[in-house]
């Protein structure tokens, strides 16, 4: 069925079913109704603030200021009760309290008893700050705390601008007082600048008198300065030279000690230079004779080493013999009839092969052992060789092998079979089958036995070679170090006698060195003492011109400083009379000008203690508190009115119905409805209730367009039967503090700010402030894109929906309302 068909469908069983109809009419009233109601009053949050509560309690005791009293307190209660910003109820200190614990006051003022009197510390050194205390009441309202707070600040801000007020006054009031001061002190002030005319004359000729005579002290200081100068350069340069004097006798005395300590040091080493010359001469014949030992034994080890690949090459020989005997016992186990005679001839011969190689090889190893184990014990320090070790304990192993006696009677046995065979086997000799086949089967079994050992001895050749090799090789190398040792010590016992000749001639240098220290360190010590002598009296002589310098010089800056000291009286006096002079002008012209000063007026009082007032203008006001609720009343009806509508309408989509047309049909219906709602609730706004819209047209387009944004919303939601009503009415309860409904969003949490711009009333809200007060056209259209992004958005997710849902067929009528 087509889109148009299913929507015409739709709405003919909706008229046709009475009830239905009638819910649905009922339910296209309910935005109308819930903005109605909510968008009616005319009145503001601030309208009735006279009827909040306050209670006010007044323990002012007043205090005196100037000698006049003053109460500030009682003062302010009468300003409270002049206006009507709060409920003022002006109480004793235990109604107060009997009133907030029964929840009948916001808040609770309280002027202590101390109020005036820290107004009257204004003027002192500690003045004293008023403390205007309140309770608030904070549960009872969130608004009201607001409000009442707003209320203490508003009394601060009189308070200050009272006691300003009374601080101007006192002050212009005491201007009257400074005034006759200034006069009485301009009359002082003439007398002291006499007095100090007086003053400057005498201090002028004393500094004159001062003045001619510096001249001749100044000669009589500069002469005894320079006779000074010159017995102290005579005293310095003694005095310098005397830590030289000093430091060449010591020095001299530190040589000769030195001297002789380094010649007993000398003396006492002679004797270990000695043996050690003597003892790397010895290390050095050592080291030749090693070096011999080891040359003289190369040859044996190079003979271990061609033994044992000698014997590596025997091997294969002995392989192939052994193999060549088994392979002769084998045959003649095959063919014992046909080629019994020449095969046991060929084993005879080939087990004489093989006894005389083994015994060859047998007498070669035992040689090889001893050899080894005689090596062993002339150099005990091979142990320590694992190669070596590995060699000498497969050569023992090897020789243990060949040495067994058992090993031997089983050749000499197998030769003497195989010989017995053999000749049984001659022209004339007539073999017995059976005894004849259990011996070549012992033949047989003998010779493998023999061929299995020359295996195992093939396989041990080499690590046998490998060792022997590893220790010519590890002993050509030692040959060579050892000669470099040899060396080496040849040079050190050449060095050392080197040094036991040099070190006694030392030893007599350093002797005679000893004896001229000696003498030059008396030498130095007895000019040391005289330079002592010759430094104290040039010292004494220095002393006394120094006491005759301080006393001239003394007279000398006691002079100048007399002379400055009159100078600066003098200038001062001057200072003084010319100070004096100004001061009485000054206190003149201060008398004058303080006494044309005025009593000050209230407009002067009032200017002092509140300089400065406000004003304010404000743009996009707000005609009627309703209007600020607007966009989120008007946002919260159309989508309550939707949700409510869905009701009535089946979303199950039938079988044979594609998923796009069903959509299509369901948003006709629900769509219809939702603009018939919008238009409804627009003309109710606007004639009725005489909302003042800035843009008429654009609020009715705009509440049209976010009633279907919310129409593809819900529809999406209302596929999925009551629970998806449930989620989207779950979802409109998220909305209510999240979207700038009660607060901006940019004063919300950073996680409900993030929260906030995924959210469809964010957008609505904003677009319809745009229209109502705010007269931005462009600003709706931006939130009017946004709402587009989630009607698409939702209506691909309900065509999903429908695409992958499966219902039962319904095979007689399609109940679209039921």
């Amino acid at each position: 069925m087509s889109v148009f068909r299913l929507f015409m469908a739709e709405m003919a069983k909706l008229a046709a079913k009475k009830g239905v109809l009638i819910s649905v009419i009922a339910a296209l009233l309910v935005p109308v109704v819930y903005g109605g109601i909510l968008l009616s009053p005319t009145w503001g949050p601030y309208d009735n603030l006279s009827n909040l509560p306050v209670a006010v309690v007044n323990k002012d005791k007043g205090a005196l200021s100037n000698d006049e009293p003053i109460n500030v307190g009682q003062d302010l209660v009468a300003d409270l009760k002049k206006g009507q910003d709060l409920g003022w109820d002006f109480v004793s200190s235990a109604e107060a309290k009997k009133g907030l614990d029964s929840l009948k006051y916001y808040m609770v003022i309280e002027i202590p008893e101390d109020f005036s009197q820290r107004v009257t510390t204004v003027l002192e050194d500690n003045p004293q700050k008023l403390e205007l205390r309140y309770i608030q009441n904070e549960g009872l309202n969130f608004m009201a705390a607001q409000v009442t707070r707003s209320a203490t600040e508003k009394l601060r801000e009189k308070l200050g601008d009272k006691i300003t007020e009374k601080y101007a006054s006192n002050m212009f009031a005491s201007l009257g007082d400074v005034s006759e001061g200034f006069q009485k002190a301009a009359d002082g002030s003439g007398k002291l600048n006499t007095g100090m005319t007086d003053l400057h004359d005498g201090t002028s000729l004393l500094l004159e008198s001062l003045t001619n005579k510096a001249a001749d002290i100044s000669k009589l200081a500069n002469g005894t300065i320079e006779l000074q100068n010159g017995t102290g350069q005579m005293v310095n340069s003694l005095s310098a030279k005397q830590a030289d004097i000093s430091k060449l006798a010591n020095g001299s005395q530190q040589l000769s000690a030195g001297t002789a300590e380094m010649l007993q040091s000398l003396q006492a080493k002679s004797g270990d230079i000695s043996k050690l010359a003597a003892g790397s001469a010895a290390a050095n014949e050592g080291t030749g004779l090693l070096l011999q030992g080891l040359k003289d034994k190369q040859s044996g080890i190079k003979d271990l080493a061609d033994g044992a690949k000698q014997l590596g090459d025997n091997i294969p020989q002995l392989k192939q013999g052994t193999s060549g005997v088994l392979t002769g016992l084998k045959g003649v186990q095959s063919a014992i009839k046909s080629e019994l005679a020449p095969g046991t001839q060929a084993v005879s011969a080939g087990v004489n092969t093989v006894v005389n190689e083994s015994k060859q090889l047998g007498d070669g190893l035992q040689v090889l052992s001893a050899d080894l184990q005689a090596f062993l014990k002339q150099h005990p320090e091979l142990q320590k060789d694992p190669a070596f070790m590995k060699i000498y304990g497969t050569g023992q192993a090897l020789a243990q092998k060949t040495a067994d006696p058992a090993k031997g009677q089983q050749l000499a046995a197998l030769q003497q079979g195989a010989a017995t065979i053999a000749a049984a086997f001659t022209a004339n000799a007539v073999p017995n089958p059976k005894s004849l086949a259990d011996g070549v089967n012992q033949l047989v079994a003998g010779q493998t036995l023999v061929d299995n050992g020359v295996t195992t001895l093939s396989e041990k050749v080499p690590l046998l070679q490998q060792g022997t090799a590893s220790v010519e090789s590890g002993w050509n190398t030692m040959v060579g170090k050892v000669g470099e040792l040899h060396a080496g010590t040849s040079q050190i016992a050449a060095g050392n006698q080197s040094v036991n000749t040099g070190w006694a001639a030392l030893t007599t240098g350093v002797t005679q060195l000893n004896d001229g220290a000696t003498q030059i360190s008396a030498g130095n010590s007895s000019v040391e003492k005289g330079w002592r002598d010759l430094t104290a009296g040039a010292t004494k002589i220095n002393s006394g011109m120094l006491q005759v310098k301080d006393g001239n010089t003394s007279v000398e800056k006691g002079w100048g400083e007399l002379t400055d000291g009159v100078t600066k009286l003098n200038d001062g006096a001057g200072q003084l009379n010319d100070g004096s002079s100004e001061l009485s002008s000054g206190l003149k012209d201060g008398a004058e000008k303080t006494s044309a000063i005025k009593a000050a007026t209230d407009k002067n009082l009032s200017m002092f203690s509140s300089p400065v007032e406000l004003k304010s203008d404000t743009v996009n006001k707000y005609p009627l508190y309703r209007d600020s609720t607007a966009p989120y009343v008007l946002s919260l009806a159309l989508f309550v009115g939707i949700l409510i509508m869905s009701l009535f309408i089946n979303f199950k989509k039938p079988e044979g119905i594609s998923a796009i047309s069903w959509f299509g049909a369901k948003f006709m219906n629900l769509g219809v409805l939702a603009i018939v709602q919008a238009l409804l609730l627009s003309t109710v706004v606007l004639l009725f209730l005489q909302v003042k819209v800035q843009n008429s047209v654009g609020f009715i387009a705009f509440a049209v367009f976010v009633s279907i944004v919310f129409t593809g919303i819900v529809l999406f939601f209302a596929s999925f039967g009551n629970i998806g009503r449930f989620i989207a009415f779950a979802l409109v309860i998220l909305q209510l503090s999240t979207t700038g409904a009660n607060l901006p969003i940019a004063m919300l949490p950073e996680n409900l700010r993030a929260l906030s711009e995924f959210l469809p009333f964010t957008y609505s809200i904003a677009g319809f402030k745009a229209l109502i007060t705010l007269n931005n056209t462009s600003s709706a259209f931006a939130n009017m894109s946004v709402l587009l992004v989630y009607l698409l958005a939702f209506s691909l997710f309900s065509i999903a929906v429908y695409m992958f849902t499966k219902t039962k067929s319904q095979p007689q009528k399609l109940d679209l309302a039921g």
